[in-house]
C-alpha cells in the first residue's frame, strides 16, 4: 500500500478493521484462502482500489486461474468478497477510530 498524503479518521477506521479481517481468513495456500487473497490484492493500492472493488476481485481472479492453483474455494468467492468488505464498513462505522494521519508533514 502506498499511502496518500492524509488519511481521513473514517479511513483509519476501515484499514483497522479491515486487517482484523484479513488477519482472521484462512491464508497461504489453505483451503478458501483465496478470499484473503484477493482482500489483500485490493489494499495494495488502497484507496484508489476502493472505486472499483470489483475490478480488483476479478484481476485476483484471473492471476489465480492464470497461475493454475488448485486450491478449492468452498463456496462464492465473489459473495464471500462483497459480504466481507460489507462486514469491514458497517465495523468501522459502529466503532470509529478518531486518528487522522498526514504523511506529507
Amino acid at each position: 500500500m502506498h499511502p496518500p498524503d492524509y488519511l481521513s479518521s473514517e479511513q483509519i477506521s476501515f484499514l483497522m478493521h479491515f486487517y482484523l479481517k484479513l488477519y482472521n481468513l484462512p491464508g497461504g495456500m489453505e483451503p478458501n484462502g483465496q478470499l484473503r487473497r484477493c482482500l489483500a490484492h485490493l489494499i495494495r493500492e488502497y484507496p484508489d482500489s476502493m472505486s472499483s472493488p470489483m475490478a480488483f476481485l476479478r484481476m485476483c481472479m484471473d492471476e489465480h486461474k492464470r497461475l493454475s492453483r488448485a486450491e478449492p474455494y468452498e463456496g462464492d468467492l465473489e459473495a464471500d468478497f462483497l459480504r466481507s468488505l460489507g462486514e469491514i464498513q458497517r465495523s468501522a462505522r459502529e466503532m470509529p477510530i478518531h486518528v487522522e494521519i498526514d504523511f506529507g508533514r
